[in-house]
C-alpha cells in the first residue's frame, strides 16, 4: 500500500472538463464511501474546489481510480485520462505539500486552499475513511505548509480568487459606488468578493442564496437586499454587477433569462462574473450585446503589485517543500528504528523484572543485601549482553567486518562519535 496524490486541476485540466467532476462535500461523502468499497483502496481523502479535484488515497492499484471516478461522474476514462495527473510515494507527498502551501494555485500564494484542505481531511475524518496512514501525514502536510508560507514570506501578499474577481472588475469597470452588485450565493468566496467591492466604494448590494436567512447574513454586512434564487428573475434587470458562486450542479442563469432583463434595462450594460465550477451561468450569454461574461478561468492573467515578490518567495518555498519533504522521509525511515526499539526494550524488561524478582527473593530470606546486589548486578549485565556478545563473535568469526565497524557506531564506540540522540 502506497500514498497517491492525483486528480486533474486548472493547469492540467478546462473548465468545461473541471465542472464535470466537480463535487459538492455532500457528494464527497458519498464518493468516499464508495471509492473505500474497491479492494484496493485502505483510506482516501478528496479535495474539490473550483480549480482542482484531487484525491488522496493509500493503495496498491492506482491505476483503478481513473475507470472508477469516470464511472462516478457517468463518463468515459477516456474523457478523464488525459486531464489526469497521478503521483505516487514521495512524489505524491511533495505534490500534496505544493499545494498546501499554495504553490500550485492559480492565484500563486493564495491563502483559501490550506483551509479547504483541512475541511477536506476533516470531512474524510468524520465519514472515517482515515485510517493511520493518512492520519500521520495530513498533520504534517497542515505543519510543514504553515512554515513554508511563514518561511518563505508567500503569503505576505495574498491573493485569492476573490480579489482576483475584484480587480477584474475593477479593470473593466468605474464609479463602483453607483452601480449595483448581484451577488448569488452567500459562501467563503461571495463574501471576500463583497468584502473588497465595498472598500472599493461599492454601496449597493443584493444577495441572493437558497434561503433567504442565509442571504440576510451576507446582505446585512453590506445594508444590502436579501433575496432567494427564486427572485433571480425579478431583480436580475435591476444588476450592474452579477457574481455567481454557487454549488449548483448545473447553470441555472440562461441566455433567455438574461436576453429579458437586458430588455427591461433598455439594453444597458451588464458584467456577469462567475466563480462557480460547475458554472452557474450558460456560456452562451456572451454572445448577447453589452453582455461581459468572464469565468474563473479568465482570472488566471490576473496580477497585483504583490505578485514580484510571490515570485521570489515561490523559489524560496519550492526548496523549503523539499527541505520539509526530506524530514518526513527521514522521520518516517526512523519509525522502523522505533519498532525494534521498542521490542528490544521490552525484552530488556523482562530480563530486569526477573533479576529484579530473584534479587527481591533474597533479601526477603535474610541473604547479605551487599552480596545479593553484586551478584543481581552481575547477572543482569552478563544477559543483557549475551545475546549482542554472541552475535559479535559470530559476525567477527565470519570476516563481516562491516557490521563490526556498525556494532561500533550501534553501541557509541567510535572514538570520534558523540552520544546518539534517543529515538523516542
Amino acid at each position: 500500500m502506497v500514498f497517491v496524490a492525483c486528480g486533474l486541476n486548472h493547469k492540467t485540466a478546462p473548465l468545461d472538463v473541471r465542472e464535470k467532476v466537480a463535487l459538492t462535500t455532500a457528494k464527497q461523502h458519498t464518493l468516499l464511501h464508495s471509492l473505500l468499497d474497491l479492494p484496493a483502496i485502505n483510506e482516501a481523502a478528496i479535495l474539490s474546489t473550483c480549480n482542482r479535484t484531487e484525491i488522496y488515497c493509500i493503495t496498491q492499484e492506482p491505476d483503478n481510480i481513473i475507470p472508477w471516478l469516470a464511472k462516478s461522474h457517468q463518463l468515459t476514462p477516456e474523457t478523464i485520462q488525459p486531464y489526469f495527473y497521478l503521483h505516487p510515494e514521495h512524489q505524491g507527498i511533495r505534490h500534496t505539500l505544493r499545494v498546501a502551501s499554495g504553490l500550485d494555485s492559480m492565484m500563486l500564494g493564495e491563502p483559501q486552499i490550506l483551509g479547504q484542505m483541512k475541511q477536506a481531511y476533516q470531512n474524510a475524518c468524520e465519514i472515517g475513511t482515515i485510517k493511520d496512514k493518512l492520519r500521520q501525514l495530513f498533520p504534517f502536510i497542515f505543519s510543514a505548509s504553515k512554515r513554508i508560507r511563514n518561511q518563505s514570506g508567500i503569503g505576505n501578499n495574498p491573493i485569492s480568487v476573490a480579489s482576483a474577481a475584484v480587480q477584474l472588475i475593477g479593470d473593466q469597470l468605474s464609479h463602483h459606488e453607483s452601480l449595483n452588485v448581484f451577488l448569488i450565493g452567500s459562501g467563503e468566496t461571495a463574501s471576500l468578493v463583497a468584502k473588497y467591492l465595498h472598500k472599493q466604494g461599492a454601496r449597493h448590494f443584493m444577495v441572493a442564496s437558497r434561503t433567504r436567512e442565509h442571504a440576510n447574513i451576507l446582505a446585512s454586512c453590506f445594508e444590502g437586499e436579501a433575496l432567494t434564487i427564486s427572485d433571480i428573475p425579478q431583480y436580475l434587470p435591476r444588476a450592474d454587477i452579477v457574481i455567481s458562486a454557487t454549488t449548483c450542479p448545473l447553470p441555472f442563469i440562461t441566455k433567455t433569462l438574461v436576453e429579458h432583463a437586458m430588455q427591461q434595462r433598455n439594453h444597458a450594460p451588464m458584467f456577469f462574473l462567475d466563480l462557480a465550477v460547475p458554472r452557474d451561468i450558460e456560456n452562451n450569454v456572451s454572445e448577447l450585446a453589452n453582455v461581459h461574461l468572464y469565468n474563473i478561468d479568465d482570472l488566471q492573467t490576473m496580477t497585483d503589485k504583490g505578485m514580484h515578490e510571490r515570485r521570489n518567495a515561490a523559489q524560496q518555498a519550492e526548496q523549503l517543500v523539499d527541505y520539509e519533504l526530506e524530514n518526513y522521509i527521514r522521520w518516517h525511515r526512523s519509525l522502523q528504528a522505533k519498532d525494534i526499539i521498542c521490542h528490544y526494550r521490552d525484552q530488556m524488561q523482562t530480563v530486569a523484572q526477573q533479576e529484579l524478582k530473584r534479587a527481591m527473593q533474597k533479601l526477603e530470606t535474610g541473604h547479605c543485601q551487599h552480596t545479593v546486589l553484586s551478584e543481581f548486578s552481575e547477572r543482569l549485565v552478563n544477559k543483557l549482553t549475551h545475546a549482542p556478545s554472541v552475535g559479535l563473535r559470530q559476525v567477527a568469526w565470519d570476516g563481516r567486518v562491516e557490521l563490526l565497524d556498525l556494532a561500533k557506531y550501534l553501541f557509541n564506540l567510535s572514538t570520534n562519535q558523540s552520544s546518539h540522540e534517543k529515538i523516542s
